[in-house]
C-alpha cells in the first residue's frame, strides 16, 4: 500500500483527510479510487490503514480501518552533521540516509565547503520533500528532521549535547566505528560529523574533539564525502544493531 505522512490534525474521529500535493498524487498520479487502501503516518510512531471514501482533485478522504505502532523505526537516534556538498550529492545523502535509518540531518558550512551560500527556502522545502518521500518509501514511521544550515562553530556546540559524538576524518588512525562504540552503555542518541569534498581541516577536527567528539576512521580507503556520510551512518547503525 502507498504510504503518506499527514499532519496530526488530519486524523480525526476515524477519518483521514489529505489535501494539496498528496491529494493530487493520489487522484492524478496514482489514480486511486474509493474503496482502495493507503497507509497514513502521523509522524508520532503510528500508522493507519485507511480505506479511501472520497477522491477529489484537491481533497481526499478515507476511513481508518486499523491503527498500529510502526515497527521500522530505529531505537537509536542518529543525527548526521554533514557538510554541504555540490550539486545533487547532498540530496542523495538525504535520501539514502533516510532509507537506512538516520533520524536527523544537520547541514554544515565548513572551511572547505564549496557551497558557501545558505540554501533558500525553496531549496530547504525541496530537501524536506526528498526526506519525506524517502521515509514513505522506506516504511519509516517518523520523518527525519532537517535543521537549518549552520556554521561549523554552531555544529561543534551541538555536538556537546550528545552522549556520543563521532567525527569522521581521513587523517584518523586506529579507531573505527566499532572501537568507538565498544564498551559502555548503548547510547540513545549519537551524532556523526562528516566533512565536505576535501575533508575537515585540522583546526575543525580539534574543535570537534574539544566538543567531546571522538575522531574515527572509516577505513583505509579515502571515500568521497557523500559516500562517507552513508557508510559512516550505516556502520554506526549496524554496530548498534539497527541494520542487518
Amino acid at each position: 500500500m502507498h504510504r503518506f505522512f499527514v499532519s496530526p490534525d488530519a486524523v480525526h474521529d476515524q477519518q483521514v483527510t489529505l489535501v494539496e500535493e498528496q491529494a493530487h498524487q493520489i487522484a492524478h498520479v496514482l489514480r486511486l479510487r474509493p474503496g482502495q487502501m493507503i497507509v497514513a503516518l502521523d509522524n508520532a510512531g503510528w500508522e493507519y490503514e485507511v480505506e479511501l471514501t472520497q477522491v477529489g482533485r484537491r481533497e481526499v478522504m478515507g476511513e481508518v480501518k486499523k491503527r498500529r505502532p510502526v515497527a521500522n523505526e530505529p531505537a537509536v537516534s542518529l543525527t548526521l552533521f554533514l557538510a554541504l556538498l555540490k550539486g545533487e550529492k547532498f540530496e542523495w545523502v538525504l535520501q539514502k540516509g533516510t532509507e537506512i535509518g538516520v533520524s536527523a540531518f544537520a547541514p554544515v558550512v565548513t572551511a572547505r565547503t564549496v557551497v558557501q551560500v545558505a540554501p533558500n527556502p525553496v531549496k530547504m522545502a525541496r530537501w524536506r520533500r526528498i526526506i519525506q518521500e524517502a521515509a514513505e518509501q522506506a516504511g519509516r514511521g517518523r520523518r527525519p528532521q532537517l535543521a537549518e544550515v549552520m556554521t561549523f562553530q554552531e555544529a561543534a556546540g551541538q555536538l556537546e549535547r550528545f552522549p556520543l559524538a563521532l567525527a569522521a576524518w581521513e587523517g584518523a588512525t586506529g579507531c573505527g566505528v566499532r572501537e568507538a562504540l565498544a564498551g559502555g552503555a548503548r547510547p540513545e542518541r549519537v551524532a556523526l560529523l562528516v566533512g565536505p569534498e576535501g575533508g575537515l581541516e585540522e583546526g575543525e577536527v580539534e574543535m570537534a574533539q574539544a566538543a567531546g567528539a571522538r575522531v574515527i576512521t572509516l577505513g583505509r580507503r579515502i571515500l568521497r564525502a557523500e559516500t562517507a556520510g552513508i557508510v559512516g551512518a550505516a556502520l554506526v547503525l549496524h554496530e548498534l544493531g539497527e541494520v542487518g
